[in-house]
């Protein structure tokens, strides 16, 4: 691979997964991570100009993860189609479940028990009782200013 070239991938994150492919008590030169660093950006390279002609072949215009399958299939390696499969699965569950939980936190966001009125009816008050010193105990889990002064 070209030595000048911007295309790598990100060296520390490289250098923990082969030291992590290893067994401890080896140790990897420098130059020989640099080297299995340019190969696997190399392979990747590969693998994404393959799927590249795959998606031109078939007139789209973005790369799904079943072009990038094609694509290792074409340049024969099939062995890594099922863990790839597997990875897929998960991170389409990881992203599902994500999703609902924001979606969840914007509903109980957006769930307000009380109209704008109450709420500044309320607020009102409670800067009242603020102000006469006869303010409730704050309820648990809620924010406060000062956590210096005793409720």
């Amino acid at each position: 691979m070209d030595p000048d070239s911007d295309v790598s991938l990100p060296r520390s994150t490289m250098a923990q997964k082969i030291r992590e492919a290893f067994p401890s008590e080896m140790r990897v030169a420098g130059a020989t991570m640099d080297l299995l660093i340019d190969c696997c950006t190399e392979f990747v390279q590969l693998v994404t100009s393959e799927a590249n002609d795959i998606c031109s072949k078939e007139s789209k215009a973005t790369m799904n993860p079943e072009q990038i399958i094609q694509a290792l299939q074409q340049l024969e390696f099939p062995e890594f189609e099922a863990e790839l499969l597997q990875l897929l699965e998960q991170f389409k569950q990881e992203t599902k479940d994500i999703g609902k939980q924001k979606r969840e936190r914007k509903k109980k966001k957006n769930d307000n028990s009380m109209t704008p009125e109450e709420a500044i009816a309320l607020q009102q008050q409670l800067f009242n009782q603020a102000k006469a010193g006869t303010a409730p105990p704050v309820a648990a889990g809620a924010e406060t200013g000062d956590k210096s002064q005793p409720s």
